[in-house]
């Protein structure tokens, strides 16, 4: 039977700190943290639910994260948030019923940015890192978004990227456009210069939709070839999809699916 805790609280100073715990009827499964989107300003952790449910068949645990929005705080306060929902779930792991030394990151859009953040900046310690990142349609390099997207024949439906009230302007407190190196700085690629050398990442499966009007494929790419150029990564993939947009549709497929939990199936048995 399926064991599930709602509203468990990882951390004080903000009602965003709570989590919903999902348990297999298995014993000591591995964990996935899924990472909602909705553009760092919305959204929450009843989001994903196919996504979750799937990874639940799959005999996974699932802890699914609400951490503070743009509304009420900026970067780094949303990696900040993981870092201390990890920890909590780390040291609870045994009174929770998960293997604690199994534990991979999973999150669509703004929560494809904070899957591979946090997989990146907890990969510097043995005891914290995370066995593999999977990375949903992510923005990556926020000054560059704008030409990216319109170096493709694609319809973009958001406004610019660098403007004043983009969602990456707000998540850094600037714009975008006047303070390019702290938007860069914001970005999973920065967070691979902040690692000890040689230091191990967990294993990444980034995933695109090829026809995505909100960030273009591009994004992905980029983090692709930092990770590639980084050399540490020990099962490293991106896939772009040739019919996907921004969620939905390619990638509630089943066999999108099936890919995921099969990659986290090899990756928790490395």
């Amino acid at each position: 039977m399926r064991a599930k805790v709602t509203d468990m609280r990882y951390a004080k100073g903000s009602e965003r700190h709570v989590l919903d715990l999902m348990l297999p009827d298995a014993p000591h499964p591995p964990l996935v943290v899924y990472i909602h989107g909705g553009a760092f300003l919305m959204g929450g952790k009843g989001d994903g639910a196919r996504e979750r449910e799937a990874l639940l068949q799959a005999g996974f645990a699932v802890a699914s994260v609400n951490y503070r929005l743009t509304d009420s705080a900026i970067w780094p306060a949303q990696l900040d948030d993981l870092k201390a929902a990890l920890a909590f779930l780390r040291a609870n792991a045994a009174t929770l019923g998960f293997d604690a030394s199994r534990i991979a990151s999973f999150g669509p859009s703004a929560g494809g940015h904070l899957s591979a953040s946090i997989g990146i900046a907890l990969a510097g310690d043995a005891a914290t890192r995370l066995a593999a990142s999977v990375i949903w349609f992510p923005p990556v390099d926020f000054p560059t978004m704008d030409d990216d997207i319109a170096a493709t024949a694609i319809e973009r439906a958001t406004g610019r990227n660098d403007g004043p009230n983009s969602p990456e302007s707000r998540l850094i407190g600037a714009t975008v456009a006047q303070n390019p190196d702290l938007a860069r700085a914001a970005g999973p690629i920065a967070r691979l210069a902040e690692l000890p050398p040689g230091a191990p990442l967990p294993a990444m499966l980034i995933m695109h939709g090829a026809l995505d009007p909100f960030i273009a494929a591009n994004q992905s790419r980029r983090l692709h070839a930092a990770v590639a150029a980084h050399g540490t990564c020990p099962d490293l993939r991106l896939e772009i999809l040739a019919l996907g947009t921004h969620g939905g549709g390619s990638f509630e497929a089943p066999r999108t699916l099936a890919r995921v939990t099969d990659f986290l199936a090899t990756s928790f048995a490395r």
